[in-house]
């Protein structure tokens, strides 16, 4: 039995699925592609606004509490947008996203998300299965997708460097998914989400560094509403060497959609009892503002 019965893929696809039906009036329901297992990648569009910007998790399979927190998140927002809630007695939910909404993928690598919880043996696929069972990873240590790619690091920046054979950049479908969807609707801004730490990490592209201020001012806005620390991450090193960055959705997004990109790293809380349960509840806490944050900084 997976180790979290109430988080399996399919509870958070059709919790997503839920809120749309429920929230029909400003919610928005997508799958915006499939994984190389066949599920479904979805999307759930809050707000009205005719701009939106992107909150994604769930691109590293170990990275597994992220995918929660953020349809609780939505969850949360849905609620306040309704009853035409403030949250924290200062932001105006529907006024925020009558302006920008906000797309949440929580989920980008259903297949790396099924494997870390139940194992390799929830990959249907029967060669994907057994390749993935000849490798080393334990299936709680694989952050992954089916074919045993890193996501991560799969995307088309102008410096990506291959890793190995077969890695081209773009081969992945959850990659593909995402590059898609951007493309579609560009947006004003991506937040990615994972678990490293207490930070909000802000990038620029060196083809362009005049955004440069401008991300600043935006992750400034963010680490007070937080109390996160701050990092700046460059686009690439001039002596040619693999850089940590290269390769990843935030890079693509800021060198190809041209808006601001930031990834907040939370820490990844206990896995035991009730102090787990409280770790995760200071998380959200931490981060359950920063969309709303960053939309109202954009709007003033």
């Amino acid at each position: 039995m997976p180790k979290e019965q109430n988080h399996t893929y399919e509870k958070l696809y059709y919790t997503l699925w839920e809120l749309a039906g429920r929230y029909s009036g400003f919610c928005q329901f997508r799958a915006v592609g499939n994984s190389h297992d066949d599920r479904l990648i979805p999307m759930l569009e809050v707000g009205n606004g005719a701009q939106m910007i992107f909150c994604v998790a769930g691109i590293d399979g170990t990275q597994n509490l992220l995918p929660r927190l953020l349809i609780q998140m939505a969850e949360e927002y849905c609620r306040a947008y309704e009853c035409g809630w403030q949250l924290e007695e200062f932001y105006e939910v529907k006024k925020l996203l009558d302006k920008i909404r906000i797309c949440f993928l929580p989920l980008l690598n259903p297949d790396g998300y099924e494997i870390n919880q139940s194992g390799f043996s929830m990959i249907r696929n029967p060669i994907y299965r057994q390749m993935l069972r000849m490798q080393s990873i334990p299936a709680k240590d694989f952050g992954y997708n089916a074919r045993g790619v890193d996501i991560c690091h799969n995307f088309p920046t102008v410096h990506y460097i291959r890793s190995r054979m077969g890695e081209e950049p773009a081969s992945e479908n959850e990659t593909k998914a995402l590059i898609r969807i951007m493309q579609e609707y560009g947006g004003r801004g991506l937040l990615t989400f994972g678990q490293a730490g207490r930070e909000i990490v802000y990038y620029h592209s060196e083809q362009g560094m005049g955004g440069l201020p401008r991300s600043y001012r935006l992750a400034r806005h963010m680490q007070k509403s937080s109390s996160y620390h701050l990092e700046r991450e460059p686009g690439s090193q001039s002596s040619g060497k693999k850089f940590k960055g290269m390769g990843t959705p935030e890079q693509y997004y800021i060198q190809t959609i041209k808006q601001p990109a930031f990834r907040i790293k939370v820490p990844a809380p206990g896995n035991d009892g009730k102090a787990g349960e409280e770790s995760q509840t200071k998380i959200y806490e931490e981060i359950h503002l920063l969309p709303l944050e960053y939309i109202f900084s954009l709007e003033n």
